[in-house]
């Protein structure tokens, strides 16, 4: 196996080493993956625009509108989240893998907050909205987002188990499962920061 040192000098010379190209592929990968991701999420903004545009009102007409006070406070405890697992690849990279599963914990204690909160917003429906559009497009496009809030936070736990045995290291070309579930988990940062604007602040 090529060491770190081999590696950096085959960089040096002009010559990507093996680790570099799979690396660079991960990372173009993941990059499709997400601009690819994001096309579903906005297909769901635009539907939900479209139907919108077909009422005179919305929310229609004997339906209170959704209260933001939850989905706000939930908001703020998922960008936390996404500052610690931030600071946590920092320190990684650092070689502070104590810190780095000190910030992921914490990261998933304000992802599991968020969850819980979008939990309530679900089933707290009315009956009055669920009859109409809007009360359905809220319940699709949260619950969608729920589900894959969940998968990236069991990737977390995954991560961190592993981070914990000793897995990691600072090298990026060793820790690229760190890198590859922050970037996800940013993901769905923005998706929900999206969703949050439309369902709860553009009348």
């Amino acid at each position: 196996m090529t060491s770190y040192v081999e590696r950096q000098r085959k960089t040096k010379l002009g010559r990507p080493s093996e680790a570099d190209l799979r690396l660079k592929n991960n990372r173009l990968g993941m990059t499709i993956f997400q601009i690819s991701w994001i096309m579903v999420f906005l297909a769901m903004i635009i539907v939900n625009w479209q139907l919108r545009f077909s009422y005179s009102d919305w929310p229609p007409a004997g339906v209170a509108p959704f209260d933001p006070l939850l989905p706000s406070a939930a908001t703020v405890a998922l960008l936390l989240s996404s500052l610690l697992v931030k600071r946590g690849l920092q320190a990684l990279r650092q070689g502070r893998i104590g810190g780095f599963l000190l910030d992921w914990r914490g990261a998933m204690v304000f992802g599991f907050a968020f969850l819980a909160a979008i939990i309530y917003e679900f089933v707290s429906v009315s009956n009055a909205a669920l009859a109409t559009q809007y009360g359905i497009t809220m319940r699709l496009m949260t619950g969608f987002h729920f589900v894959h809030a969940l998968a990236i936070l069991a990737f977390m736990a995954h991560v961190i188990r592993r981070g914990a045995a000793g897995s990691y290291s600072g090298d990026e070309h060793e820790s690229w499962a760190v890198e590859g579930t922050a970037k996800l988990w940013y993901f769905v940062t923005l998706a929900w920061i999206l969703f949050y604007i439309v369902l709860y602040w553009i009348r």
